[in-house]
């Protein structure tokens, strides 16, 4: 017998059986890494069926499957609704829910964070500015991104932020729809114009200062005015005056949050409602949803298109490529829609020419 050669054979199969048993252990933790899901959290400032929040929620998702991260199969998508336009609305409310949603993030561990609007930029981006674990994108931010900057650094320029935070700036293209507005009502003469109409909260300072940004130094034939309104008494009180004056040819109606004198909380579609019902101008809408549930309409932001911006900048991520190589950008596109019904009860004639260039026309002739 020779020793040498038994030796070589029990050493042979020791190896073979360590290979086997190792084969067998990355096998195992293959397996464990394609069943793991990625992992994206969109924080809503709105309440589950707002119509500011769920169009954008609608395009995030969207974004996300077309990008291959399908929920159900290589993604866990939650959601969390900060819910801070209707119900928590006081500055220490916000606040309160913004810990909430950090400790979803915690909870959660996910590996986007998505948020939707300013209060759940100020709340829960800005404490995750430089995580090395999670990525943030935003969407509809109305806040200048050099102002949130100063209060925690992510931005190293819009092309190339160079942290963990990317997102969707929502511009509002604001003279873009005044020239809409001006080619739909037609007959303006000097002295005509639109008055804008915003509110004191966060959101509604930070349009304020979209409007002054977007309008400067620009040429249109219909004049602007900003009004401001601290409550629905204000609100309804000014609708009343620019009811009676023949220069008014429009309003654009941005205050979003409004209190009533026996403290109710009035939101967007509600505000809206009442607006339509006592207002004798056209409204420009804000996004085109607010046409679709009843102002007069105009160029708008396309808020489904916007969210669909921040989910592409979400999947992109998730695909391995770093948030601040991804350029923070304005919402690429705006939509033109009219509500027919409004016009007709305004007695307005859009002419055929702009309702054939328009990207959607809601209501009907006859209703």
């Amino acid at each position: 017998m020779n020793i040498h050669n038994s030796l070589g054979d029990n050493m042979l199969r020791v190896l073979t059986f360590v290979l086997a048993c190792l084969s067998l252990v990355l096998a195992g933790a293959t397996a464990s890494a394609a069943e793991k899901k990625a992992r994206v959290l969109v924080v809503h400032s709105y309440g589950e069926h707002h119509v500011c929040g769920k169009p954008q929620g609608d395009g995030v998702a969207r974004a996300l499957a077309e990008g291959g991260w399908v929920r159900g199969k290589n993604l866990e998508l939650r959601s969390f609704f900060m819910d801070t336009k209707k119900v928590y609305t006081t500055p220490e409310a916000i606040r309160e829910r913004g810990r909430l949603a950090l400790e979803m993030v915690e909870s959660f561990k996910p590996d986007v964070v998505v948020v939707l609007d300013d209060n759940a930029i100020r709340e829960v981006l800005l404490p995750l500015v430089n995580r090395k674990d999670i990525a943030v994108v935003f969407s509809g931010m109305n806040g200048q991104p050099e102002a949130y900057d100063r209060k925690a650094h992510f931005l190293e320029s819009l092309n190339k932020p160079g942290h963990n935070i990317t997102g969707v700036y929502e511009k509002l293209y604001v003279a873009k729809s005044l020239r809409v507005m001006a080619a739909a009502i037609g007959d303006i003469q000097p002295g005509d114009k639109v008055i804008g109409i915003t509110d004191y909260s966060p959101t509604g300072n930070a349009i304020t200062r979209q409007f002054e940004i977007e309008l400067a130094d620009k040429k249109i034939a219909l004049g602007w005015e900003l009004r401001r309104v601290r409550d629905f008494e204000q609100y309804k009180a000014l609708i009343e005056e620019l009811n009676k004056d023949p220069h008014v040819k429009a309003i654009y109606p941005a205050a979003l949050k409004l209190q009533t004198a026996d403290g109710k909380t009035l939101v967007a579609n509600e505000i809206f409602d009442w607006t339509t019902r006592h207002s004798h101008k056209p409204e420009m809408a804000l996004n085109y949803y607010f046409s679709k549930i009843g102002l007069f309409g105009g160029a708008a932001v396309d808020f489904t298109n916007m969210g669909y911006q921040a989910g592409k900048k979400a999947a992109m991520i998730l695909g391995g490529r770093p948030a601040g190589e991804i350029p923070i950008e304005d919402a690429s596109s705006y939509a033109i829609v009219f509500n027919l019904k409004r016009a007709k009860r305004l007695r307005i004639g859009i002419p055929k020419s702009l309702l054939t260039a328009a990207d959607h026309v809601y209501g009907a002739k006859g209703e």
